[in-house]
């Protein structure tokens, strides 16, 4: 490996030590993450710092940079589920006003990637922020982009889902999440009630580009303004309107 490319890589390590979880970090931080000297994390962060990938704060403590920003920004402008589903976020919001959530799937990593937010009108239960990425396992969104794929492809992929509790309703045996994502395929939308997050409930469907399934949309709304009949009642609209937009 050359000194320009390992210079590369251990810049994107520094880029990619920042999370939702650490999103300001020390040069001591930065350098134990990615596991280099002090020094040689400072001149990277300098280079950084020039290009706009990072900046600091009035402490010294370094935070992701508005660069990062503008081309995030990019790549969901430019995204197809974007384009496939926006104009359907945009109409479900104005319609219910509730939150909704457009995730991409990343099948090499079994994980979603939120790309699109429309903030409610309605108080709301938190929800996950465009940028956070989490395992495909429980929720409507997860169950929804697994109802898109054929039952041989779904087989394939559920044993090696981790299916890790998010709280007490959150699905954690893979043939009671089998049963759960036929049902939804049958039905044409997913639904969960407080499976991802405590006293949030939600229905999504999945998203097509090109006969693959490339994510899913969704409306969440508080539990209380959610029960079953609303539930449902919200999931057939994100199918009916999704299919609306994209004929």
């Amino acid at each position: 490996m050359t000194g320009e490319v390992r210079s590369v890589g251990r810049a994107l390590d520094i880029l990619s030590a920042f999370s939702s979880a650490h999103p300001r970090l020390t040069l001591s931080e930065l350098a134990e993450a990615v596991g280099l000297p002090r020094p040689s994390v400072r001149r990277l962060a300098v280079t950084l710092i020039d290009r706009g990938f990072l900046r600091q704060d009035e402490d010294g403590a370094y935070l992701l940079g508005v660069r990062l920003l503008e081309l995030g920004s990019q790549v969901t402008e430019s995204s197809a589920i974007t384009h496939r589903a926006g104009p359907a976020a945009d109409e479900l919001a104005r319609m219910t006003g509730e939150t909704v959530l457009i995730a991409e799937v990343d099948w090499s990593s079994l994980s979603l990637l939120i790309i699109g937010k429309r903030h409610p009108v309605q108080p709301a239960a938190a929800t996950s922020a465009v940028g956070h990425r989490y395992a495909i396992a429980t929720g409507c969104l997860a169950k929804a982009v697994l109802s898109g794929l054929p039952p041989s492809g779904l087989a394939s992929v559920v044993p090696k889902l981790r299916l890790t509790p998010r709280t007490t309703s959150s699905i954690v045996d893979p043939d009671a999440l089998a049963a759960d994502v036929a049902a939804s395929r049958a039905r044409g939308y997913a639904i969960q009630s407080g499976e991802f997050l405590p006293g949030m409930s939600g229905a999504a469907v999945p998203v097509h580009v090109s006969g693959r399934v490339v994510g899913a949309l969704a409306v969440l709304a508080s539990t209380m303004r959610y029960p079953g009949p609303e539930l449902h009642r919200a999931g057939r609209l994100v199918r009916s309107v999704l299919t609306a937009t994209t004929r």
